[in-house]
């Protein structure tokens, strides 16, 4: 319908010709108010890298479907081995973009409406598994031993579900000891720049249900009492001033080399997340609780993402629900035929 529509003269393009790369960049600049810098950076990657390479010179009213598409299964899998084969992830992101912007030109009437239909790369599956409950011991018998901030990073992400971004961002303001509260109000990247370098940023969070208010366990308020010292609240939790955070490429670096100190596996600093919402879920914590300590929109994103089962956890519910009746010995039974005859 949409191309009969277009045939039909029912689309009046406006005639300019406009190159793709031209288009984008001036989609980005209009969206570039609502969005975060972060956000920014990694769409403007996404154009040079990927798509401009593919569609940058090209006129917009020479994009149709069927060169869109080759176009984007090109970018997704490179006969020139300009890149890798792209992921699940990077080619989902590719096509939406290159909707938008495609959505974008029909809007100003550069070119009529199109619909690009291609299958990105099957995702596979490896989820990061988390620790489990000896490795999570381990881990904090190793922090007790000698607490730092920085060790302590760990157990914030570990048992309160924090972001090593956010973990980067906090600072000693942020903590209310008194009332047993940790406000998370900022986070740490690292960004990609046009000039082709990468800057680290201080920003808001990821989304807006990420700026929360959380509970401190009890555990922890001493560690904290005890390190406070003289610290302003403005200096940063992890790098204890007030000048630069700590990036978090060098403080996922620390984090491998305690977990090998601590004679635990070493996994990725987002496993420790997923221990924190495996561990609540499994202690009989409610998913919509759940996911507001995680600071997610969604609750489908906790049970999507974040939550596993494990073999010992799945025994002991099969065996709660699907528990054996006692059977009633021989002798009763007789007895009780017995008892029916006479």
């Amino acid at each position: 319908m949409i191309q009969k529509k277009a045939e039909s003269g029912f689309y009046q393009l406006s005639g300019r010709r406009v190159r793709f790369e031209e288009l984008a960049a001036q989609w980005l600049h209009s969206i570039a108010q609502g969005i975060k810098e972060s956000t920014l950076a990694h769409y403007s990657y996404t154009l040079k890298r990927y798509l401009l390479p593919v569609f940058g010179a090209a006129e917009l009213h020479t994009l149709d479907e069927q060169r869109l598409e080759q176009g984007l299964l090109q970018v997704i899998a490179p006969a020139d081995d300009s890149h890798k084969a792209l992921g699940t992830a990077s080619a989902r992101e590719c096509l939406t973009m290159l909707r938008r912007i495609c959505k974008y030109a029909a809007h100003l009437c550069l070119m009529r409406p199109v619909e690009i239909v291609v299958k990105p790369p099957q995702a596979k599956e490896h989820a990061a598994q988390p620790l489990s409950a000896q490795e999570q011991d381990s881990v904090q018998v190793f922090i007790l031993r000698a607490p730092t901030p920085r060790k302590l990073g760990l157990l914030l992400q570990m048992q309160m579900g924090l972001r090593i971004g956010e973990v980067c961002g906090l600072q000693w303001g942020d903590f209310d000891l008194e009332k047993g509260t940790l406000s998370i109000c900022r986070t740490v990247s690292r960004i990609y720049c046009p000039n082709g370098r990468t800057k680290v940023v201080v920003q808001a969070p990821k989304t807006k249900t990420s700026r929360r208010e959380l509970p401190i366990p009890c555990r922890l308020l001493p560690l904290l009492r005890r390190l406070r010292g003289v610290f302003a609240p403005s200096a940063w939790f992890l790098a204890g001033r007030a000048g630069k955070p700590v990036e978090p490429r060098c403080y996922r670096k620390s984090i491998q080399g305690y977990l090998c100190r601590a004679a635990v596996r070493r996994v990725h600093p987002h496993a420790l997340r997923h221990t924190f919402a495996t561990t609540c879920l499994q202690a009989g914590c409610d998913i919509k609780t759940l996911s507001s300590l995680l600071g997610h929109a969604d609750a489908n994103i906790t049970l999507k993402r974040y939550v596993h089962a494990n073999v010992e956890h799945m025994r002991a519910e099969m065996e709660r629900i699907f528990a054996c009746p006692q059977v009633p010995c021989q002798q009763s039974i007789r007895g009780r035929r017995r008892k029916i005859c006479v």
